[in-house]
């Protein structure tokens, strides 16, 4: 499967950029495909729009903001955050400006510190993440940048504690504990939850950012949370009682990048000093999945006969049929036997 293969998945709210970041000029976002340009209107408000001007098709991200109105470099023709034109230079000032001069909006929002954009109509509403919003946690974001690799796959890494011993090894991981102290997953329609336990090495920079205290391991419980088929939530729970709310999205940029962005919610009040230990170590540890994802095909398998799978790839195999389900909704992808290993594929012809 390819992204672009599902239709559904246009159907849901993905963040294209920092709330911070859209200011005083047209920003280019790409999302499914599709190249849409997001800007801020002086009240405030934003508009989304397909990054075409209705006119002679210009790109609209290349124009400049007057006024808060987005304004093609091509003929000068403006328009407000709902996507109306207000102004055709070329035209004699008593005529009026025809109702179609408009453009092709799409729907736009903000939560989180996060400029959120729906290409579709909405199967659901922006993902609540009650501790973004919990005033007893500090909300921290840590990065935004696009990976070369698919959205599924990215996804599918987060929901995969079974990696973090070897994946992270040189960071938080332990081959020598590889196994999980206890596993627990739950389904409700395309809610995935699971809770998983497991020793984590206690390095000096683990120490210095949960304020753990001995030598060797601690214990650390994970409570897994499929949000939305591209949206992933975990609580970590530590034995003094620190909360670490990790919340990972990853934004179908096309079929081979991903926009992926982590932020993060903790329930310690950290002060600028921590706060930097923790950015800094969770960016590294973001580096070691995006190297080896990188460097794994996009195509994302829906068929469970298609890889092999142990008791620890319980959240991922039911991650496959929650994805399959949505494809078979209204679209036909490409059958994994077509480009999977060419083990595979002989399996297949047998």
């Amino acid at each position: 499967m390819l992204v672009s293969e599902v239709p559904a998945f246009k159907e849901y709210w993905y963040p294209v950029a920092y709330s911070a970041d859209i200011a005083d000029k047209p920003r280019a976002v790409r999302l499914l495909g599709d190249n849409y340009v997001v800007w801020r209107g002086t009240d405030g408000s934003l508009g989304c729009a397909v990054d075409e001007c209705p006119h002679r098709a210009a790109r609209l991200s290349q124009g400049w903001l007057e006024n808060g109105e987005i304004v093609c470099p091509y003929h000068g023709w403006a328009f407000n955050t709902s996507g109306a034109c207000t102004r055709i230079p070329q035209q004699d000032d008593d005529m009026p400006i025809p109702p179609k001069a408009r453009t092709l909006s799409v729907l736009i929002a903000e939560r989180y510190g996060l400029v959120w954009i729906c290409a579709g109509m909405p199967r659901a509403d922006i993902p609540h993440l009650p501790e973004a919003d919990d005033p007893s946690f500090t909300l921290m974001h840590e990065l935004m940048e696009v990976w070369t690799t698919s959205a599924p796959r990215v996804i599918d890494n987060a929901l995969d504690l079974a990696h973090v011993a070897w994946t992270h090894r040189n960071t938080i991981g332990d081959t020598s504990n590889s196994k999980f102290l206890s596993y627990e997953i739950q389904r409700d329609g395309h809610k995935l939850t699971s809770r998983v336990s497991y020793k984590a090495r206690l390095t000096d920079a683990l120490k210095a950012n949960t304020g753990l205290t001995g030598e060797g391991f601690t214990v650390r419980v994970t409570n897994n949370e499929l949000v939305q088929p591209f949206v992933y939530k975990d609580v970590m729970e530590y034995e003094n009682g620190l909360r670490h709310v990790l919340f990972k999205t990853a934004t179908p940029v096309d079929d081979t990048h991903t926009l992926f962005c982590q932020f993060i919610a903790r329930n310690d009040d950290p002060d600028e000093s921590k706060r930097a230990g923790i950015i800094a170590l969770d960016r590294q540890i973001q580096s070691e999945d995006r190297e080896l994802l990188n460097n794994i095909r996009p195509e994302f398998p829906l068929d469970t006969r298609t890889e092999m799978h142990t008791r620890a790839d319980r959240m991922t195999v039911e991650y496959r049929k929650i994805l399959a389900e949505l494809a078979r909704e209204n679209s036909s992808v490409t059958p994994d036997a077509e480009w999977a290993r060419p083990f595979m594929r002989k399996q297949a012809a047998e």
